[in-house]
């Protein structure tokens, strides 16, 4: 760290859990590298997988973790009891006294200018301890979907796991938690909370009547960067197999195309076997990957005809921008925040779900050479316009922190 760290604010970040490691998990890693230009930081968070552990001791990030990592309780009994948050409240509260590491949270608090909340399982609760007069800004990637909308109560095929009506109102008291911990934050008078794009920022006054600010996911070019391989006869899409997701429309979709389809991002043991027996139905060949190494998934993203998805109301969505950095086309449904990196026609192409033939003709542009390094370069070009590089966003991020301090 730089010999003027002394001067930096000392800024705490906190993420509920690391444990599904997804994209939300990635980019937030992915950014203090830059985030040490302008802050001191301490990262905490009541489970942090191996990978994660590596990445912040290597960058000399002081992190602290429960004795006993915390697994979400999964289950519909679970869910409809709240466990998952009052377990997380009852983690960070015992977190004040002991963590694995032998330091006390309260001491970590007591010397911290600020609190960077990033959004997801176990994350709300932590506002909760909080004293009244340390900073905090939140940064709400999505309200809770599994609370606020259906799409996760869905099986693959878009049917209902069980009466809709009921699972909102045994949801309830969650949801009355989750919305109240949002209004405590919001009402403090040294707060302020953060969507990830436009269209969070609607869907977070549509859910609990408050207003937001911006602050953008970025992307790290130099991890995209680099000639492309030979391009093969596949697509890619990224995200754990799901109604939310999209995965089986993307089957649906390549019907025909003769096109593989590299699924990643897993999925249960059932749901791999529906959308492996699904595509064998509709002729597609599938190719479920495992979790992939950075370096693994920009080879795949380099050498597919295009990255696709068919998400459902994706808050921000990383993909089109790293396809943009890659040179590969993104094709998007023209959904949620797709409709903010992609501009149809000119960085890519943004598709009306259902209509097949026009995601057939996106993907015979995206063989083409010219159109692809086109699209790429307006992709680059709209990059650098919104301020998607992780330099920018810490110093977004640092305005908002020093607005709050005063």
């Amino acid at each position: 760290m730089d010999d003027d760290s002394d001067s930096k604010p000392r800024l705490l970040v906190v993420k509920g859990t690391f444990e599904q490691f997804g994209g939300a998990e990635r980019d937030l890693l992915n950014n203090l590298e830059a985030w040490q230009e302008q802050f001191e930081i301490t990262c905490t968070s009541l489970y942090i997988p191996t990978e994660a552990r590596n990445l912040l001791e290597s960058l000399g990030i002081l992190f602290l973790t429960p004795a006993i990592p915390w697994g979400k309780p999964v289950g519909h009994w679970a869910e409809f009891r709240a466990r998952a948050s009052r377990q997380a409240s009852n983690r960070w509260w015992n977190m004040l006294e002991l963590s694995e590491q032998g330091l006390r949270l309260q001491d970590v608090l007591a010397t911290s200018d600020a609190v960077h909340l990033t959004s997801g399982v176990g994350s709300l609760e932590f506002s909760q301890l909080l004293p009244k007069d340390l900073p905090i800004h939140y940064h709400c990637l999505e309200p809770h979907r599994g609370l606020h909308e259906d799409v996760l109560h869905r099986n693959l095929d878009g049917s209902p796991k069980q009466n809709l009506a009921l699972t909102r109102f045994l949801l309830g008291k969650q949801r009355r938690r989750d919305t109240s911990m949002t209004h405590d934050l919001a009402d403090r008078k040294n707060s302020t909370i953060s969507g990830n794009s436009p269209w969070i920022q609607e869907r977070i006054q549509s859910v609990y009547g408050e207003k937001s600010g911006l602050l953008w996911p970025s992307v790290n070019l130099d991890v995209w960067a680099g000639e492309s391989p030979t391009i093969q006869d596949c697509v890619v899409a990224i995200g754990i197999a799901s109604y939310v997701k999209g995965t089986m429309d993307t089957i649906d979709m390549l019907a025909g195309t003769g096109l593989a389809y590299h699924h990643v991002g897993g999925g249960s043991v059932e749901d791999i076997a529906t959308i492996e027996a699904h595509a064998a139905s509709k002729g597609v060949e599938l190719v479920v990957e495992p979790r992939l190494s950075q370096g693994d998934l920009v080879n795949l993203v380099k050498r597919s005809r295009a990255v696709v998805s068919l998400a459902r109301g994706e808050p921000f969505g990383l993909t089109p921008i790293e396809a943009q950095a890659a040179g590969t086309p993104a094709l998007m449904v023209n959904e949620g925040g797709y409709q903010h990196t992609i501009e149809d026609g000119v960085s890519g192409r943004l598709l009306r779900r259902g209509d097949w033939a026009a995601w057939h003709a996106a993907l015979d542009e995206a063989k083409n050479s010219e159109t692809r390094r086109e699209w790429s370069e307006a992709g680059l070009e709209n990059i650098e316009k919104m301020g998607l590089r992780p330099e920018e966003q810490a110093g977004t991020l640092a305005l908002i922190i020093d607005k709050l301090r005063e």
